[in-house]
């Protein structure tokens, strides 16, 4: 299309130029007009081609974008799960301890109580795979996604997560102490300890009644509870997030 432009205006040039040595102005200016409009349509061509091209070459870029994003948000949530699934784990555990507690007077079984005590942690971290985001944020790539809630998902995505490391730490933080603290008042490390090297019995023994009669344990536990039942809400939170970034990213691949 350019080509026959160039060769119209180049017809109408000759024509002008036949007609300016023949003294016709008149049809000389209708000519030179003509050729105006030529060169005008050329240069509108030309801007259109260039940005059918651009278009081309920013949606091939923007499905790569996408396609990273959808890659690392699945491996997300099989990431999450797996967190919330032990911390679920850990809460009910808490809640056993509070059952325990409400009943200590029938427990006869002290191994119960011990077992109670060993389940292996307070707080698991989420720790999503960011990469494809902070690319395409860093690049700018982010920008070529036409869906204004996703972008809107996208930018807020990891405030989100780090509000849920905010949680966790605090349900870490009060495990430490006073909780374990309290535990080990009661407690041998190596009787309530799963990974402990020495396998030998204390010498000093552990008071496993004791704790669960005390009713400070009693306040740190639903304390635990509390903590424990707030971050799994962000932990939530951040899935419904999640699920919701993969459905618009697939919408946007369509």
């Amino acid at each position: 299309m350019a080509i026959k432009t160039r060769n119209m205006i180049k017809f109408f040039r000759k024509i002008r130029y036949d007609l300016m040595e023949k003294n016709k102005t008149g049809k000389y200016f209708k000519y030179a007009i003509g050729e105006i409009v030529l060169v005008v349509i050329g240069i509108l061509i030309a801007i259109q081609l260039n940005e059918w091209r651009n278009d081309l070459v920013n949606n091939k870029q923007k499905q790569k974008v996408l396609l990273a994003l959808k890659s690392d948000f699945e491996e997300n949530i099989t990431r999450l799960d797996t967190v919330f699934n032990h911390q679920e784990k850990s809460f009910f555990k808490f809640l056993k301890s509070k059952d325990l507690i409400d009943s200590i007077n029938y427990v006869t079984d002290k191994l119960v109580l011990k077992e109670n005590l060993r389940h292996g942690g307070y707080g698991y971290s989420f720790s999503p795979i960011n990469g494809a985001l902070r690319s395409a944020i860093s690049s700018g790539d982010i920008h070529l996604i036409n869906d204004e809630r996703l972008t809107k998902l996208l930018f807020s995505w990891e405030d989100l997560v780090l509000d849920s490391y905010e949680e966790v730490e605090l349900l870490r933080s009060y495990g430490s102490d006073p909780y374990v603290r309290l535990i080990h008042s009661y407690a041998q490390a190596r009787e309530i300890g799963r990974k402990s090297p020495n396998k030998n019995r204390s010498n000093h023994p552990s008071n496993f009644v004791g704790i669960f009669k005390d009713p400070l344990f009693e306040n740190y536990t639903q304390q635990m509870i509390y903590y424990s039942y707030q971050y799994m809400e962000e932990l939530k939170v951040i899935r419904i997030n999640n699920l919701e970034i993969i459905e618009l990213i697939d919408r946007e691949l369509k």
